[in-house]
């Protein structure tokens, strides 16, 4: 087996969809712009030519004392996570894995398949893409794959252990590229910063709405089969039109009835009244707010309507009124990867915005709609008026409401200056700033007829819109609506009793953290009293620092983590201080595990409620 054979097989094991692609780059074009060089010390170094300059992947002198250099200005940290752009020819690669540990993830970013198909060919780097340490992400190939690996890595705890690395050549070549994957980090970052603070305001309630969420969806459908439904469409040609609940929505609501049969019409919980009320009924109604009222859906006829809802959805909404559900979304680390081996492929997740609009809008997009347009989106008091007249008394009486809230100045779609609040303004600048940088990926209308300038969306009518865009007929609400639950009757049985595991696991835990915490005391107490060397220190910080990671490695200690989020976010804001000493350590460590230990009853008996009762 050639060294290209080996890689590809490596490869397929890793990511057969990234495998197929590598496979079928056409090689003849290939290899008019790439060409492998070779150094000054003899190495092989690969190049790529561009309007006939050739830029370098590697040192021209010596390619493997380069990688030792580059690595010198980066620590490598306990629980370190790097973030690479650029591959080259892996030398770079493989000397940040001789330096890591297994406690350390490398996740690579490699912007151009090509280049990296023909390193395939021309180097042995069956060992980088088997390590376990480390993961790979194609923007070429699988774009909105970057959410899933990011859900997995980027946590609060570690954000301070977080380290960007831009490979030599790369951040001239590819810049923009470069700066689109810094960007989503970043923005996954300020996402965990703001989770924070939802997580704890709402302490015990986001925890109990993921347990629900993980037991119902075992019945119920995703929003990966949607797509799959979908591909028979042209649906970049198509519309999707999401409603949102701005008070402009009541001006021009009544003429969503003739894109009906025409587009894709994906409705918020919050403008569902307004829009039930004038004769539309949605594709897909999208419902993610934990607190979300029943005032938003009684006395509704909701019979036959589609849902999409989140992890943090309030259950109550789904017990009363909802009927099919597509799920997606982040849940559990191992669930999610349970869900996806049943399957038979990914369980999709979709990046966040943080609003129930940005929800519907990254639903459309996943499924493959560009042109989008935006009805209700208002994101300021336009005419001193917080929400549609749908869900009056929803917020209490809009002066009041208005007045409590964090104002700012914002302009209008007619120039003029509004009020919004900065939490109207975050959504507004997120938005924005997704348009940017993915200039040229979609085509959006605002077509709210009011409220907030949303940069990057072309304001114009409803009415002229749905003329302009929505001419042919498509019935998207009765090809999903014939979606069934992926899953057979036995299979639900067995998912099921799988999901019942998490009782022994936590269980178990519970019995290991105890131990931890009483050897950690006990340390603890010779540490401050100073009754032994540090030969000894070391061997007992060495087998704590295994025993926690046991404790890392069980995957119901993320569930538990919910449940401490307090201990947590004060351990991501203490522990990972530079010069704190090892008692100091030992201690907060030893802070957090009695977080922990506290919510584990809290967590026991929510999974009793919300898994193990039929």
């Amino acid at each position: 087996m050639g060294i290209f054979e080996k890689n590809i097989a490596a490869l397929k094991k890793k990511n057969e969809k990234i495998a197929g692609a590598v496979t079928n780059i056409d090689w003849n074009e290939a290899n008019q712009w790439i060409s492998v060089k070779t150094a000054s010390n003899g190495s092989e170094i690969v190049a790529v030519c561009i309007d006939n300059y050739e830029w370098y992947l590697n040192s021209r002198l010596n390619p493997e004392e380069a990688a030792d250099i580059y690595w010198e200005r980066y620590p490598i940290r306990l629980y370190g996570t790097y973030f690479v752009f650029g591959f080259g020819d892996g030398r770079h690669v493989r000397r940040l894995i001789e330096c890591c540990g297994d406690t350390n993830r490398i996740i690579i970013c490699v912007p151009d398949l090509v280049v990296f198909g023909v390193v395939c060919h021309y180097f042995d780097i069956e060992d980088l893409i088997q390590n376990q340490t480390l993961d790979f992400y194609f923007p070429e190939v699988a774009e909105g794959e970057v959410e899933n690996i990011l859900s997995g890595v980027i946590e609060y705890t570690k954000m301070k252990l977080i380290d960007f690395c831009i490979l030599p050549g790369y951040d001239v070549r590819y810049a923009d590229g470069c700066k689109k994957f810094i960007d989503s980090v970043i923005e996954k970052i300020q996402n965990e910063i703001v989770n924070k603070s939802t997580h704890l305001g709402f302490n015990r309630m986001i925890p109990r709405h993921v347990l629900f969420h993980m037991k119902k969806m075992i019945g119920q459908c995703n929003l990966e089969q949607v797509n799959q439904k979908l591909e028979k469409f042209e649906l970049k040609n198509i519309p999707a039109i999401i409603v949102s609940a701005g008070p402009s929505l009541d001006k021009n609501v009544g003429e969503l009835k003739r894109a009906q049969g025409k587009s894709f019409i994906i409705v918020v919980d919050a403008a569902l009244r307004t829009v039930l009320r004038n004769g539309i009924r949605p594709d897909m109604v999208c419902t993610i707010d934990p607190e979300s009222p029943d005032r938003f859906f009684e006395n509704l006829n909701l019979d036959g309507l589609l849902w999409s809802c989140s992890r943090i959805t309030r259950p109550d909404v789904i017990r009363q009124f909802a009927g099919k559900i597509f799920y997606n979304g982040y849940y559990w680390g191992k669930w999610n990867q349970r869900m996806s081996e049943e399957l038979g492929y990914m369980f999709p997740i979709l990046s966040v915005g943080g609003s129930v609009t940005s929800e519907a809008f990254q639903i459309a997009s996943y499924l493959g709609f560009r042109k989008i347009i935006l009805v209700g989106q208002d994101m300021a008091f336009t005419n001193g008026i917080s929400h549609t007249e749908g869900i009056e008394k929803a917020f209490g009486d809009n002066d009041e409401y208005i007045q409590s809230r964090t104002l700012m100045d914002v302009e209008g779609i007619d120039g003029k200056i509004l009020k919004t609040d900065f939490q109207m303004w975050c959504y507004k600048r997120w938005f924005e700033k997704l348009f940017m940088t993915n200039e040229g990926k979609y085509q959006i209308v605002n077509a709210t007829e009011g409220g907030a300038n949303i940069v990057g969306a072309q304001n114009r009518t409803l009415r002229e819109t749905i003329e302009e865009w929505c001419k042919d007929e498509i019935d998207i609400y009765g090809t999903i609506q014939k979606i069934e639950c992926p899953f057979s009757e036995n299979q639900q049985k067995k998912m099921l009793l799988q999901l019942k595991e998490v009782k022994k696991e936590l269980e178990k835990f519970e019995e290991i953290i105890n131990v931890v915490i009483v050897k950690q005391e006990d340390l603890l107490e010779q540490m401050q009293n100073s009754t032994q060397g540090k030969h000894d220190e070391a061997m007992q910080l060495r087998e704590l620092l295994e025993l926690n990671e046991k404790l890392r490695e069980m995957p119901v200690q993320e569930l538990v983590v919910l449940y401490a989020q307090e201990a947590e976010y004060q351990m991501g804001d203490e522990v990972f201080q530079e010069n704190l000493e090892p008692k100091d350590l030992v201690q907060k460590s030893t802070e957090l595990l009695r977080g922990y230990q506290k919510a584990i009853p809290l967590l026991r008996e929510d999974i009793e409620d919300y898994i193990m009762k039929d």
